[in-house]
């Protein structure tokens, strides 16, 4: 996910309520966390600055308006500086990134037969060992589905993608294929590393997934488009990474573009309890008690705009997100009133 270093001043009339309210001084971090920024690091400068943030933030429009929000509220200036990570920085200096893929042969008879052979030791055996139990509603919400559809779900763990193929129908999981981060799973000869499950090849063939250039533009969505042609279904996070707050990050607008104009229906699935498991930024994995919580399926009528056909697909899995936040993750349950 990007980072940023944001550097601030502040009025002399913000120092004086800073002043007479030290938590004030909080204000520039909230504000950028209501933009589903995650916070770094925070420190007060003594010197030309007065604040300095470092955040993680989903994409350069989100970090641009959270600082264009504070530009005529509480600073007297600012300046936001994108950030490379150092290891990758000098990865980038040493050798030229390149990713592999898509591979068009992965739907192809014979590598889903090898896929379904590889269920369990990809996928299967994960949800057995870690979630203790996974309790699944709302299959029957893929009944009336004939053809393909764009499967979308809430993100916050690397379990996330385990656990919803481990919730789909037999005939769904049978030919669904995975947007994955291109700069994460598909780099050329794994990157440089040798484990398998970073090769470019294995996910294609045994993970069912295919590369999502981040920040790649309309173009990035024209292999979403030929699986869908070929009758594949698709499972796609919109937030675009794994959120770290308690509210939904904003939802990229690919799925609505791929949904309205292929015009296939769009299922929204809750997943409760995989934060637990695998949090961001940890490695080890903690079993406990995961739901998957399947949402009537939505179809787009003709000419819908694109952000209103967003906002729906966001509203279906927020207010799911929202009563299980309240009551418990037994209320992700869909029950038509």
């Amino acid at each position: 996910m990007p980072a940023y270093v944001l550097l601030a001043n502040y009025s002399t009339d913000s120092m004086k309520g800073i002043a007479a309210a030290p938590s004030s001084y909080k204000q520039l971090r909230e504000q950028l966390e209501s933009w589903e920024a995650n916070i770094l690091h925070d420190y007060t400068l003594m010197g030309q600055h007065d604040h300095c943030v470092v955040f993680e933030v989903s994409d350069n429009f989100r970090a641009q308006k959270a600082v264009l929000e504070q530009d005529f509220c509480t600073t007297d200036g600012m300046e936001l500086l994108a950030a490379i990570d150092l290891p990758l920085f000098q990865k980038m200096v040493e050798r030229e990134i390149r990713t592999d893929g898509p591979h068009e042969w992965q739907v192809q008879l014979w590598a889903r037969a090898v896929r379904f052979c590889f269920r369990w030791y990809h996928y299967s055996r994960w949800v057995w060992k870690y979630c203790k139990p996974l309790t699944v509603t709302g299959k029957e919400h893929f009944r009336g589905i004939k053809g393909p559809c764009i499967v979308v779900a809430n993100h916050v763990s690397h379990m996330d993608a385990i656990i919803l193929f481990g919730s789909l129908p037999q005939r769904v999981k049978s030919n669904i294929y995975f947007g994955a981060a291109a700069d994460r799973w598909f780099l050329k000869n794994g990157g440089g590393r040798s484990e398998l499950a970073l090769q470019p090849w294995y996910n294609s063939l045994i993970g069912s997934t295919f590369p999502i250039t981040r920040g790649g533009g309309s173009k990035t969505l024209d292999y979403s488009k030929w699986l869908l042609d070929q009758g594949a279904s698709l499972a796609i996070f919109p937030e675009g990474t794994r959120s770290t707050s308690r509210h939904m990050a904003r939802f990229k607008h690919g799925v609505a573009l791929l949904a309205t104009e292929k015009k296939v229906p769009v299922v929204p699935v809750y997943l409760a309890g995989t934060a637990a498991l695998r949090p961001k930024g940890q490695r080890e994995v903690t079993p406990g008690p995961v739901s998957a919580h399947i949402q009537p399926p939505i179809y787009f009528e003709e000419g819908i705009e694109i952000p209103e056909a967003t906002r729906q697909i966001y509203v279906a899995l927020n207010s799911v997100h929202e009563r299980v936040l309240e009551h418990g993750p037994e209320a992700g349950h869909y029950k038509n009133n």
